[in-house]
């Protein structure tokens, strides 16, 4: 991922679970050590047509079903999605922490049973959105009681098919009553009805261009911000050879998706438009700090925090009740954001001008999607506003 002059990118190892499968893969073969039918232990039969329908069936006897040290009968390959289907959601997670045999051996079984949304995705989006490497993954989800949200990542390589346009992916999808459907799609499938729909939009770039957007913390007093997190520009811009995330949602507070319902759509194109923060069109007149520090009460100061990482270039303030700045910072020393994750509540890390980065998208419709880090190449530019003040009654 550090090569300056490559467009390889190892996708394979950019999380943290996707890590800690290959470093268990590498300590030992733990899929070797999940049960399966040992065929090699299957006594002889007499050659005759009796022996073969009893050597058939010997295939599965329960007696050759055999495995090493922590795995149990109920992890054999054909067994377990019926299993996985039953434990989805907290108690599946709760499996991963037994071992790192039951790690591996449940992670592979979830990428066989979402095998059918990787490979709907490259049929749909194979020329523009190339599909290098697909994961699981899951996190909390903070509310009244806790709960989880376990998604479907997908990473792929943009092209230069679609390039100075804004491009929309979507998929229509529904909730299973009870269990998770592991089996192929029937004939049937074109009759089942999709009552949801999740898009995903980002302008596409030429290779190595400076890309500009833009983020909004909110720090009025008049209402708290429960996530500490800014709220980051909903079209992600990126550029040729860039790699986007798209997170397909499986498992949430409302249910376990049917993957048998999930169905890719078409790809959309639209022609670029300017992208500006909402706030924008309801402030004018922008001013500097000794200017705007008169006739305000609230007390401001320069939002230079990030440096040398993200380098300070400008900042201006408009408002009346509520105080916004607008400051402009660009990418400029490699490395990681210290200040970052503590004032804007997300990771940032700023790669070299050249490098192909991972871009996680939104979706269409929320402020807040997934928590995860933003990469930044040298040279692009954060148009940063901060609201402040509001009077508490």
């Amino acid at each position: 991922m550090g090569a300056a002059n490559s467009s390889s990118i190892d996708v394979r190892v950019t999380d943290r679970k996707s890590l800690i499968k290959e470093l268990c893969l590498r300590r030992q073969d733990y899929e070797a050590m999940q049960h399966s039918y040992r065929k090699e232990e299957i006594t002889a039969y007499t050659d005759n047509r009796f022996a073969a329908i009893l050597r058939q069936a010997a295939v599965r006897a329960p007696e050759i079903c055999k495995g090493k040290e922590n795995s149990l009968v109920f992890m054999e390959a054909s067994i377990l999605p019926i299993v996985t289907a039953f434990l989805f959601g907290g108690a599946l997670i709760r499996c991963f922490e037994v071992c790192p045999l039951w790690f591996v051996v449940y992670y592979k079984t979830l990428d066989q049973i979402f095998a059918k949304i990787d490979l709907g995705f490259k049929s749909y989006y194979g020329p523009s959105l190339h599909l290098e490497y697909a994961r699981t993954d899951w996190s909390p989800v903070h509310v009244a009681e806790a709960g989880i949200r376990i998604d479907r990542i997908l990473i792929a390589r943009v092209t230069n098919m679609h390039v100075n346009k804004c491009t929309k992916v979507s998929y229509g999808y529904a909730y299973k009553s009870s269990g998770l459907d592991v089996s192929p799609m029937d004939s049937n499938e074109k009759e089942r009805t999709e009552p949801y729909e999740c898009s995903f939009k980002f302008d596409t770039y030429t290779k190595g261009r400076s890309r500009s957007f833009w983020i909004h913390k909110d720090i009025c007093r008049f209402h708290g911000d429960e996530t500490r997190v800014a709220a980051t520009q909903n079209i992600t811009p990126v550029c040729v050879n860039d790699r986007i995330e798209i997170a397909v949602n499986l498992f949430n507070a409302m249910g376990l998706v049917d993957v048998n319902q999930v169905r890719w759509h078409p790809l959309e194109v639209f022609p670029v438009q300017r992208r500006e923060c909402p706030i924008e069109q309801e402030l004018f007149d922008w001013y500097d700090l000794d200017s705007f520090q008169s006739q305000s009460v609230e007390r401001l100061q320069i939002p230079d925090f990030f440096s040398p990482q993200l380098v300070h270039c400008s900042t201006e303030y408009a408002g009346i009740d509520v105080a916004v700045s607008r400051t402009r910072l660009r990418a400029e020393a490699q490395g990681v954001v210290p200040q970052a994750d503590r004032i804007l509540g997300s990771r940032f890390e700023v790669l070299p001008r050249s490098s192909p980065i991972i871009l996680p998208l939104k979706r269409v419709g929320l402020q807040h999607d997934r928590f995860t880090k933003i990469q930044l190449r040298q040279g692009d530019a954060i148009h940063l506003y901060i609201s402040q003040g509001g009077k508490m009654t």
